[in-house]
Parts: C-alpha cells; structure tokens; sequence
C-alpha cells in the first residue's frame, strides 16, 4: 500500500494550514506535532473521501465572490491555497512550479479581497482555473504513477479527481471541451465509482483515459495562456 500521507484533525477532519503540510514530510504514521496536539497522520486511503474537497473550496470562493462575500470568499481561498501547497509537497518538478505559483496568485487574491480591494472578475476566474488546472494535472501524475505500479483503484480515483478539476478550470476559463472529451471525462467518472463499489476497471481501459486526460490538461492550459 502506498504511504502518500494527509493530516487528519481527530482522524476526521483535514486541517487546512500551510504549516501542517510541510511538516507532513517530515512525520511518520501515528506521529503528531507538538505545534499540533491531536492531528495525527493517515494513509491515502483517507484521502480520497476529501478528494473533492479542494473543487468545493474554489466553487465556494467564485459563489461568494458573486455575492460580494469578501471575507467569506477570501476563507474558501484560503483552503484552497492549503490544499496547492499539500500537493506541492507531494509533487515531481514538472508541476510543483505550476502549483506554487497558482498557490501565490490566490495568496495574493486572499489579501486583495480581505482588504477590500477590487478585483476584476476575469482575474478572479482566471486565478481559480489555474489552480484547478495546477491540480487536476498533479493529479494526473499522481494516477499515471498508480497506474504504473499496477494500483487501478488509486488510478482511477485520482483520475477522477483530475477530471473534476478539469471541468471546473474550463469553466472558470469558459473553454468548453469537444464531445469525445466529455464522453471519457464521463466515462472516468463512472470508473470511481466502480471502484468504490469494489468492482474493477480494465487496465488498458484506465491507460487509454491517462491519454485522454493528458490532452485536455494541455488543451486547457493553452486556454488560460492565451487569456
């Protein structure tokens, strides 16, 4: 089983500080910090039920921006910064760049925001589709790495996730993917849930869907370059 590790507060809730993932990499199963009595660490098993957790930050950060919710925004920001920075600590070089600096922009949005300063709407869909498209690429990796050690389920679910950050960072950059792409993105999506149905997925079934993802990953990127 793999020991790619996230903090758990009390083994039920993600702690959502900068702090307590860098010192993730440091620590151990079972360790906790004396900066943080009772958060303990957990296999990547716990991780996937928070998968989509970071997906529900940055939609809650563009609703409570819509609605003027500064403060409020500005707190959905913040967790998805922590969850950037949880993937930074667990990223080869070919994204740990892309994650750190869409961690820095929505830093930079974080105090705009609960400083009361304007920020132009296109900058703030800009700023949240790339961190999603930071995300759904780390996520790409971390399955493509699964998929190579024969780990289908740990595959698929980060597949799933990628793709969830796929949808939303062509959203926020209004780039709408072609029909084939959707047909797999819901093809991946039926995937995770087979997995948490303890059944399983072809693997030559899941290699084909890495190529898939890998495409819209650039086709998106290339979008947000552009604006």
């Amino acid at each position: 089983m793999s020991t790619k590790h996230v903090w758990l507060a009390g083994a039920t809730a993600l702690i959502l500080t900068s702090h307590t993932f860098a010192a993730a990499g440091n620590a151990t199963q079972g360790d906790t910090t004396k900066d943080s009595p009772g958060v303990i660490i957990v296999e990547e098993d716990w991780f996937f039920p928070l998968r989509f957790d970071s997906i529900t930050a940055l939609n809650n950060a563009r609703y409570h921006y819509r609605r003027n919710e500064e403060k409020a925004a500005a707190n959905e920001v913040d967790k998805a910064i922590s969850w950037l920075k949880y993937a930074e600590g667990h990223a080869m070089p070919v994204t740990k760049e892309k994650l750190t600096s869409a961690a820095e922009d929505l830093e930079s949005v974080s105090k705009d925001l609960r400083a009361g300063n304007t920020i132009a709407a296109a900058h703030m869909d800009w700023s949240l589709a790339r961190a999603s498209h930071a995300l759904a690429e780390w996520h790409y990796y971390k399955a493509k790495e699964h998929y190579g050690n024969n780990e289908a389920h740990y595959a698929a679910q980060h597949l799933e996730s990628a793709v969830s950050h796929l949808q939303n960072a062509a959203d926020s950059a209004h780039f709408e993917y072609g029909p084939d792409t959707v047909t797999v993105f819901d093809d991946v999506f039926k995937d995770g849930v087979l997995f948490s149905e303890d059944q399983t997925v072809d693997h030559n079934r899941l290699g084909k869907h890495l190529d898939t993802i890998k495409s819209a990953i650039e086709k998106v990127g290339e979008a947000l370059n552009k604006s």
